[in-house]
């Protein structure tokens, strides 16, 4: 039965039928995007090379957001996932309260651990080792004033007993003077350098997530950038810019190097250090036309230019956005460089120094006073042995404000992986990259430093060498988990040796100075004793001078050990046929020696009658056997001619002997002056062991921590010595 005409549909119909379609072809293209979306989650292993959890911080530049979480995997490395807790810090939440004996470690994105698992940090493994709690609060793109305003706010909130700050060269010296408030901006989730950061953003629904968590949204804006890019050099294989050369909030060569060296190369001609290539050298084929706009005085307009461009989100180089390895290594290569300089410059001033002395030494005058004058102008214009690190001031306020809360300052230093092994230029695509080790000696400067103001330090570059290959991201400057493991190692070995004692300060104290000169002894009085042995006593300026010299069928003698009234000072000479002391004392004071001869022991007592020395020896026939030496003088000094009268302390021999063997007169009386404990001829002390109590002899340091081999721990002027005898 043939049908009627279709009655005509309803506008509502017609309306009914449009939102169909429409929904159809939404759910199509959300099934299409969901499906992009997908495939390239996959392809990138549902992970991004950086962190995209960041929250903009007026202070600290940024922070990261609480409770955050992501999958993390950079080149060809391993993924590893992520977790912030509620203070914002890597890994699990922190025991609450604070326990004891509880560790900090600030640092930034080394600490924070890029690229292993929350519980491969330093942290955690430093926990491992100790024993003790710790507490990781590192966060990528902070820098030296970051670590110290972090410390502040844990130093108050946590109590802990150490804070361990880990120093990171590859950008760290570069950062000192720059707060990262000024380096890096919050864009979408995203810590991007300022002069990148876009001035305006367009917010809409769901950007947050499609622009920080979208894996199709992070590859289009990859490969609009790569094609955006002008002037840069890109790989075959991804794209991807092979040099940067470096942002001007990143800094340059003068931040790694003190103000003092800066002015002395500004003195000697920027000119000269550019014509040797200057720190935006391009060493690398195809930074060309980059650098070059850099270097022409074009930077502003150029930085102006990469507003906007998200280089530091998409450029998967490297886990934290910043210059190349190979430009910081050319950085560091030339503050190096100007290190050198200081060094030759300082080997002048020693030679000069050297002609001063030589014409201080003839024209000082008989009196002790003169002496100590000379000793104190050599020392004003003695020359710096090395110059100052850029992190002294730094060090020195970040102690003050641990010491404030009653905890202790600890530091670690991290090298550049092509400091710690040449072979790491390879994964960076450098065939034949320079030699970096002479580079460690900003390194060695940073713990001269620390040790100077009495900081426990680190430096991981050995434990880090032991460690390879293996011990550094692939493509990248970051440590691995076996890197991490290998620096708290370090650490914690560190952690459990005491700091080495104080040295004294330089110098005799106030009101103190050296013993009179042999001129000066010659225009006193000297008062002759005799009995179990004879010679003379003379006292000038607070200091005893006892000459006992042997008589005729007498056997010399051979030791003097002081029981009563003597001082460390005390100062014992031999000769051929007898033996000199010189020691502090004050006037109308007493003093008591035990004397010992081959054939038996004496005593001898300094009693006063107003301002006369009155000096008795008495043989001690109960004296014990004692087995006496009897060092023949050097060769050195037999030459001087001096082999029958007065040598010097038989102690100090090998050591002057050592430093004053040249031959000539001169030689002579240096030797001599030595050897006779004239401060002005004074040997250098072996490592550990220091000048003490107005003599050349050499005292080992020592403290409670670091008790005394041989005799005692005595107080000296701000410090202690080990003082064997009487």
């Amino acid at each position: 039965m043939p049908q009627g005409p279709r009655a005509p549909k309803s506008a509502a119909d017609r309306r009914r039928r449009r939102r169909r379609i429409a929904a159809l072809i939404v759910a199509g293209l959300g099934l299409k995007l969901a499906a992009t979306e997908c495939a390239f989650r996959a392809r990138d292993e549902g992970a991004f090379p950086h962190v995209n959890f960041y929250v903009e911080d007026p202070q600290l530049g940024v922070r990261l957001q609480p409770g955050a979480s992501m999958r993390f995997k950079l080149g060809r490395n391993p993924r590893t996932t992520i977790h912030v807790n509620a203070s914002g810090y890597r890994g699990a939440d922190w025991p609450e309260p604070p326990q004891s004996r509880e560790i900090v470690v600030v640092g930034d994105s080394q600490v924070f651990g890029l690229g292993v698992e929350d519980e491969e940090t330093l942290a955690d493994r430093l926990a491992e080792r100790t024993g003790r709690p710790v507490i990781g609060a590192g966060v990528p793109t902070y820098g030296p004033r970051e670590y110290l305003e972090v410390a502040r706010e844990l130093l108050v909130r946590r109590r802990p007993e150490t804070v361990v700050v880990v120093l990171d060269f590859v950008d760290d010296p570069f950062e000192l003077g720059r707060p990262n408030s000024e380096r890096h901006a919050v864009w979408d989730g995203w810590a991007v350098r300022r002069e990148t950061a876009p001035t305006e953003v367009t917010q809409f629904p769901g950007r947050g997530w499609l622009m920080s968590r979208s894996h199709a949204v992070y590859a289009l804006r990859r490969w609009l950038h790569v094609r955006s890019s002008v002037g840069a050099v890109h790989s075959e294989e991804a794209g991807e810019r092979l040099l940067d050369p470096g942002t001007p909030s990143e800094g340059g060569w003068e931040d790694l190097v003190h103000a003092s060296l800066r002015t002395q190369a500004q003195q000697a001609g920027a000119a000269a250090h550019e014509e040797q290539g200057g720190p935006l050298k391009a060493q690398q084929e195809g930074q060309g036309e980059r650098a070059e706009v850099l270097r022409s005085g074009e930077s502003e307009q150029f930085w102006r230019d990469e507003a906007g461009r998200p280089g530091d989100i998409v450029d998967s180089r490297m886990a934290v956005s910043g210059r190349s390895i190979a430009l910081t290594a050319e950085l560091i290569r030339d503050a190096v460089g100007l290190r050198e300089n200081f060094k030759k410059q300082q080997r002048k001033l020693a030679r000069a120094q050297a002609a001063r002395l030589r014409e201080l030494q003839a024209a000082a005058a008989t009196l002790t006073e003169s002496r100590e004058a000379v000793m104190a102008e050599l020392a004003r214009s003695a020359p710096r042995q090395r110059p100052e690190s850029v992190f002294a001031a730094y060090l020195a306020e970040f102690q003050a404000l641990c010491a404030s809360h009653g905890a202790e300052l600890v530091v670690v230093l991290l090298p550049l992986d092509v400091q710690v092994d040449g072979g790491e230029w390879a994964k960076y695509g450098v065939t034949q990259g320079p030699d970096m080790r002479p580079s460690q000696i900003l390194l060695t400067d940073l713990v001269a430093d620390a040790e100077a103001l009495r900081i426990r330090s680190v430096d991981a570059t050995a434990a880090l060498r032991a460690a390879q290959p293996g011990a550094f991201l692939d493509g990248d400057s970051h440590l691995t988990a076996r890197g991490h493991a290998a620096v708290a190692e370090a650490l914690a070995e560190r952690l459990a040796r005491p700091l080495p004692p104080r040295a004294p300060e330089s110098g005799l104290p106030q009101g103190t100075g050296h013993a009179p000169t042999q001129r000066a002894w010659e225009a006193v009085e000297a008062v002759p004793f005799s009995g179990w042995a004879t010679g003379t006593a003379q006292h000038l300026g607070g200091w005893l001078k006892l000459r006992l010299s042997a008589a005729d069928d007498v056997e010399p003698v051979r030791e003097i050990e002081v029981v009563e009234g003597g001082s460390p000072a005390a100062m014992r000479m031999t000769t051929a046929t007898g033996m000199t002391l010189v020691t502090p004392l004050a006037s109308g004071s007493p003093l008591r020696a035990q004397l010992y001869r081959l054939d038996g022991g004496g005593e001898l007592q300094i009693r006063w009658q107003g301002e006369r020395l009155q000096v008795e020896v008495t043989a001690r026939p109960e004296a014990p056997e004692r087995t006496l030496t009897f060092t023949r003088p050097p060769d050195a000094l037999c030459r001087c001619d001096v082999c029958d009268e007065m040598w010097g302390d038989p102690a100090l021999f090998p050591a002057c002997e050592a430093a004053y063997s040249r031959a000539g007169e001169e030689a002579c009386e240096a030797l001599l002056g030595c050897v006779r404990h004239d401060p002005l001829f004074a040997p250098g002390c072996p490592e550990g062991q220091v000048h003490a109590f107005a003599s050349n002899a050499c005292f080992m340091s020592c403290d409670e921590d670091n008790p005394c081999a041989q005799g005692r721990c005595t107080p000296w002027h701000g410090a202690a010595v080990c003082v064997s005898g009487g």
